[in-house]
């Protein structure tokens, strides 16, 4: 066994310590959604930005929008993430991170990532909170995210939809308000929604999905995240292939991005635990095999590879940006 497979396997014994009480199954699925582009539309967001402090070139604080979608849940309902613009900040790129399920901070993102754009290349940063994580977590809720990925199905599928929408809605405000190109860089379950606003959404200019997932229900039931919630599922008789069904307007696979492929770049682990390495394969291949690297570590590298992560994700980001190379968004 890998070294950093052993280290998945004990990070993964110490998630699942903390689990459910209460069971969530529920599948009142009235019908098929087979149109994403309408189940995914989007209009732009009202966000307000708070800022309040000042770091180096930037200035520091937290952007805010009520979300698109509406669960009733006034505490999920209200996005807030947090924003650091570059004081020339309408012309700098903007890069848009979408954390992994059950992060409770940015924290892991910002050690890859953080230091390296302030200090040296300038961008404007926005920490994009999905639904159900942080504080938009519910007071009912045991851990962050539980009730975002879950065996309620169609809250599952509403979660998603609103994750992609609300997505849309923050690129859609910087684009009417900023001059530069627009980068989503998604993280774990971060990088599966990254992967599939990118099917849906023509203004991001650069896509970097990092140890990513692709099918959610191959995910739930083919690696030990998910055996928890697999185990309610069949609890209540649905099958893989039910829920295969259920859950097809949230697979990336079955769309082509609407992003340049020059400009996606898609980064793998080899000895993942988290995210099962075919299914990551079965993405690449069905988008024609955009640019990517697999690395021989498992999904613990997002702490021991941070180094490699940063360099890869940013050269290829700055290559797309600022070459004439085929695909590049010029500044």
């Amino acid at each position: 066994m890998h070294f950093s497979e052993m280290i998945d396997r004990l990070a993964l014994y110490d998630l699942h310590r903390k689990r459910s009480k209460d069971k969530h199954f529920s599948a009142a699925i009235a019908a098929d959604i087979d149109d994403r582009e309408e189940f995914y539309s989007a209009n732009i967001a009202d966000v307000s930005i708070d800022l309040n402090e000042s770091k180096k070139n930037y200035r520091v604080g937290t952007f805010r929008y009520e979300s698109l979608i509406q669960t009733g849940n006034p505490v999920n309902d209200t996005l807030k993430g947090e924003v650091f613009l570059h004081k020339n900040d309408i012309d700098q790129p903007n890069v848009i991170f979408v954390h992994g399920w059950r992060m409770d901070s940015f924290d892991r993102i910002k050690k890859i990532f953080h230091k390296r754009i302030m200090n040296d290349l300038g961008w404007n940063m926005y920490y994009y909170s999905l639904p159900y994580h942080f504080e938009r977590e519910p007071e009912n809720s045991l851990y962050s995210g539980e009730l975002m990925i879950s065996a309620n199905i169609d809250r599952t599928i509403e979660s998603t939809r609103q994750a992609i929408v609300d997505l849309r809605a923050l690129i859609h405000w910087i684009k009417a308000n900023k001059k530069g190109p627009v980068i989503i860089v998604g993280v774990s379950l971060g990088g599966w929604v990254t992967n599939l606003i990118a099917t849906l959404e023509s203004q991001i200019d650069v896509v970097v999905s990092i140890f990513y997932a692709n099918r959610l229900s191959y995910s739930i039931w083919n690696t030990i995240p998910g055996k928890f919630i697999r185990e309610e599922l069949e609890q209540n008789g649905v099958t893989y292939e039910d829920l295969t069904k259920y859950w097809n307007i949230t697979d990336p696979s079955q769309a082509l991005p609407k992003v340049n492929k020059d400009n996606i770049l898609l980064i793998s682990a080899k000895h993942d635990q988290y995210i099962d390495l075919k299914d990551a394969d079965y993405l690449w291949e069905s988008w024609g095999k955009p640019t990517r690297y697999v690395y021989n570590c498992a999904h613990s590298g997002i702490v021991l590879c941070r180094k490699k992560l940063a360099n890869d994700t940013l050269s290829f980001i700055r290559e797309r940006i600022n070459t004439g190379k085929p695909g590049s968004v010029h500044l």
